[in-house]
C-alpha cells in the first residue's frame, strides 16, 4: 500500500500537514508551524496545541511500570538458564 501525502508549502517535503489557521490557502507540517515566526500570534496552532504536563505520581507510575519490565525479563532469561 502506498501513502501519498501533501506537500508543505513551506519546505516543501512530502511528509503529514494540516491547514494553518492564519493562512488557510496552506498546508503547514510540524516542523514549520513549530519554527513559524507567527506562532505567537495563532490562537490555534495546527501541531500541538497544548502541552499536557505529566504529574509526578505519572512519572512514578511509568518508571516503576519499566523497572518491573526489567526485572520480569531478567527473571525469564535466568529461569530459561536453569533449565
Amino acid at each position: 500500500m502506498t501513502m501519498y501525502w501533501e506537500r508543505c508549502h513551506i519546505c516543501g517535503n512530502y511528509i503529514p500537514t494540516l491547514t494553518c489557521w492564519l493562512h488557510l490557502e496552506r498546508q503547514i507540517c510540524a516542523s514549520c508551524c513549530l519554527l513559524c515566526s507567527e506562532r505567537n500570534h495563532c490562537s490555534k496552532p495546527v501541531w500541538f496545541p497544548e502541552t499536557k504536563y505529566k504529574t509526578f505520581e505519572e512519572v512514578r507510575k511509568v518508571e516503576r511500570k519499566v523497572a518491573e519490565e526489567k526485572i520480569q525479563k531478567v527473571l525469564e532469561e535466568l529461569l530459561g538458564k536453569l533449565e
